[in-house]
């Protein structure tokens, strides 16, 4: 008979709309499921879990260093059922053998670059200043505050597969696409020009952040590198609240009037109650939950479940992050199975 492996998953209550469908199907394969919903539990339970699990499923900012994989010496892949994975060591994961994957489904990818373009049109066409416009019954203005994208320059940081979706998505906008892209590991589309990303600042209409959050991201966008910004210029962040220096934010964003903002991601989530970026006139707050869709929420947890399938099973998962594991983690595998 052969043995029941072991996943751990952890996740705040507040997402048992994910979580549970995904431990539900992974019993349902016959895996054994320890599920976890605050950190202290984990803390204290980790000695017990840890030493036989096989797989985790984790939040992407789930601080899983190299310390705590080598405490799961059995530990073949660690997966996110969302796309980010910057609490993940990925480079210790590689190095102890260990998968890394996410939860990088069409729906997530596509609804996310969907919503990044509605946040770029109602920061021009100044949705909401309209909207309020009619709730207080005000007279129609003698110069109306809308502007178009036609014409205008797209600055992205980062383009990966939400910043890809986006440059289909906008073809035949009549929009010039530039990005800053450090290390190109892909070709760009050919609608996209490569710049420094001083230039990108100083030269683009909307500024959209889709990088992940990483030791060399983290902080980028500071108030020198905002101040480039153009004074009109609409900044989008769909990605990672800590790559932007919110308090430089607030600042310039009040020393220009015109800036326009959207951001969907904080350094502190929740964003706390008393966040100067609430104060801002010019800018659109979402929750973290604007490419949250019906698609992209029911395709996440078959994601999660075939990613740890595979894993567990000896197969590549559909959406691996660290492909460089795959001659070490086969190793294991060999070794696992002596």
């Amino acid at each position: 008979m052969s043995r029941q492996r072991k996943v751990v998953s952890l996740a705040p209550a507040a997402l048992n709309f994910i979580f549970d469908p995904i431990v539900a199907g992974l019993r349902a394969r016959g895996y054994e499921v320890t599920h976890l919903t605050d950190f202290v539990e984990f803390e204290r339970a980790s000695g017990a879990v840890l030493k036989d699990a096989e797989a985790f499923v984790v939040l992407g900012n789930f601080p899983c260093g190299k310390a705590l994989m080598k405490k799961a010496p059995h530990l073949l892949g660690i997966v996110s059922p969302f796309i980010g994975t910057e609490g993940i060591d990925e480079v210790a994961a590689t190095e102890l053998g260990i998968m890394v994957a996410n939860g990088q489904v069409p729906e997530n990818v596509l609804s996310m670059s969907e919503s990044t373009i509605m946040l770029i049109l109602v920061s021009f066409y100044s949705l909401h200043w309209w909207q309020q416009q009619l709730r207080e019954n005000r007279p129609h203005p003698a110069q109306v505050p809308g502007r178009m994208l036609r014409g205008r320059t797209l600055g992205m940081i980062g383009c990966g597969q939400i910043a890809r979706g986006i440059v289909a998505r906008l073809a035949g906008w009549e929009v010039q696409l530039q990005t800053y892209v450090p290390r190109l590991r892909t070709p760009l589309p050919p609608a996209v020009k490569r710049v420094g990303l001083e230039e990108l600042l100083q030269t683009s209409d909307v500024v959209c952040v889709l990088a992940p959050l990483n030791a060399e991201t983290r902080g980028m966008l500071d108030f020198e590198r905002l101040r480039l910004m153009k004074s009109h210029a609409v900044l989008i962040n769909t990605a990672r609240g800590g790559i932007v220096d919110e308090a430089a934010l607030v600042q310039i964003a009040r020393e220009r009037p015109h800036l326009k903002i959207a951001i969907d991601t904080f350094a502190q989530e929740p964003l706390p109650p008393d966040s100067l970026l609430r104060t801002l006139p010019n800018a659109i707050l979402t929750p973290h939950a604007i490419g949250h869709t019906q698609e992209s929420v029911d395709a996440l947890p078959p994601a999660a479940i075939e990613n740890v399938s595979r894993i567990l099973h000896g197969e590549l998962p559909p959406y691996l992050r660290n492909p460089e594991v795959i001659p070490q983690w086969r190793r294991r595998l060999a070794r696992e199975g002596e």
